[in-house]
């Protein structure tokens, strides 16, 4: 079987969202799907050259919805109640389908909630021949209302991975590869891409 490859990383924080130019819905998103957004266009692959139904996605959100449920469940005291257009949002996988949406992506995909181990996923799609290629993403949004409320600092990251099975990239997929926030701090450095 041909070598699993990392080909593209990257990283993002609140910090990086001002310079996002990713279109008109974009300001419309919750934070987790911005920050996913972002951290999945910093990768720079070109979906066009990609069979579409052959790219899965996996989606680690440590923190799940909370960020944005919270935001929802605080506006049910606003003057016209909550707002429909967040109440998507409070969904952990919604991140997935901004991202399947934006590329048109429609092989396989995967949220976990409550964990950053989801690469093990994505290769096992590619070792069974389900994908030949995975978007991989972490995300932790913990917004100051809610750092209030469960006593952890704020936080605000994405991190992405691009595996996909042979090929050339940054360098072949490890075993010991699991965490996707580690992996990119060691292939990204402090720059935020590579």
């Amino acid at each position: 079987m041909d070598n699993l490859i990392i080909a593209a990383a990257s990283r993002v924080s609140e910090a990086d969202l001002p310079m996002a130019r990713l279109g008109k819905r974009f300001g419309r998103l919750d934070l987790a799907s911005q920050l996913v957004l972002l951290a999945v266009e910093m990768l720079g692959i070109d979906f066009d050259t990609q069979r579409r139904d052959r790219v899965g996605i996996c989606l680690a959100a440590r923190a799940g919805s909370l960020a944005t449920d919270l935001e929802f469940w605080r506006g049910r005291d606003a003057v016209g109640g909550p707002s429909p257009t967040l109440f998507a949002y409070t969904l952990p996988s919604m991140a997935i389908g901004e991202i399947a949406i934006r590329h048109r992506l429609t092989g396989p995909n995967l949220c976990v909630v409550g964990s950053d181990v989801v690469l093990a996923g994505a290769v096992d799609w590619l070792r069974r021949g389900e994908a030949e290629a995975c978007v991989c993403v972490a995300c932790e949004v913990v917004t100051p209302a809610l750092a209030g409320l469960i006593g952890v600092p704020p936080v605000a990251t994405a991190a992405a991975v691009y595996v996909q099975r042979g090929g050339v990239g940054l360098r072949v997929w490890e075993e010991n590869d699991r965490d996707i926030a580690s992996l990119c701090a060691v292939l990204c450095g402090h720059n935020g891409r590579n």
